[in-house]
């Protein structure tokens, strides 16, 4: 059996999800607040934002490992040409395996906490969650060493990557450090708070599908159409 991918379509059907998520998520927020009693509604885990091993965290962590799957398709047709981008693609690869891994089972917290507890950060203010400061050292390096990678890049390649990567940096760290200063200034169960992680994980749900996207799209420029062949023993 042959599936055909068409950039647009997986596009259309992740922010989809997205707004499914999202129309779900904020729904329970409101219905949270004017609750207002943990107690009694403990169902928030399943759809809220802020939680791991729930409905938005497993779509994010699988989003992310099926670009971590295209990544590493290129990066073996990268291999198998002897092409000067073939390290960094199944670089890639790995990287974003990692990063789906880490979506959901949340290493990035218990990398905060190991800084934490060894007074390596002062967590709080901006640095609240602690974790933003090796994960942002390593973004640094990462940037560094794939820059001839992202200018070797096709120009709409290039474009939709810095796009979509802008996009996640964003949420992940830029709106993650604002809200840390809430969460350490009032606490997490303000307004405020909820309000600033549900567009941070939005930031990162929306700046992976146009990844994925972005991936699709270079695949079919650069490889042709897409297909998944399916085969079954009879």
């Amino acid at each position: 059996m042959n599936l055909s991918l068409n950039p647009k379509t997986v596009l259309q059907i992740m922010l989809g999800i997205i707004a499914l998520l999202a129309v779900m998520h904020i729904t329970q927020l409101f219905i949270y607040y004017q609750i207002n009693d943990p107690d009694i509604f403990d169902f928030i885990e399943i759809l809220d934002f802020d939680y791991e091993a729930n409905l938005p965290s497993y779509y994010s962590s699988t989003a992310i490992l099926f670009c971590a799957v295209l990544l590493w398709c290129i990066g073996r047709h990268e291999f198998q040409h002897h092409t000067v981008n073939r390290l960094h693609w199944l670089g890639l690869a790995v990287i974003f395996t990692f990063l789906g891994i880490d979506e959901a089972i949340a290493i990035h917290e218990d990398v905060g906490d190991f800084f934490e507890e060894r007074q390596w950060v002062d967590a709080s203010g901006y640095l609240y969650f602690a974790w933003v400061v090796p994960y942002g050292i390593l973004l640094l390096l990462f940037a560094l060493s794939y820059l001839r990678f992202i200018i070797r890049l096709p120009a709409p390649t290039r474009t939709l990557f810095i796009s979509a990567g802008t996009l996640f940096i964003t949420g992940a760290i830029g709106i993650e450090i604002i809200s840390a200063r809430e969460a350490d200034m009032h606490g997490t169960e303000t307004i405020m708070y909820s309000s600033l992680y549900t567009i941070e994980e939005l930031f990162e749900m929306i700046g992976i599908a146009i990844f994925c996207y972005a991936i699709l799209r270079h695949i079919e420029a650069e490889y042709g159409h897409i297909r998944l062949n399916i085969d079954s023993d009879k």
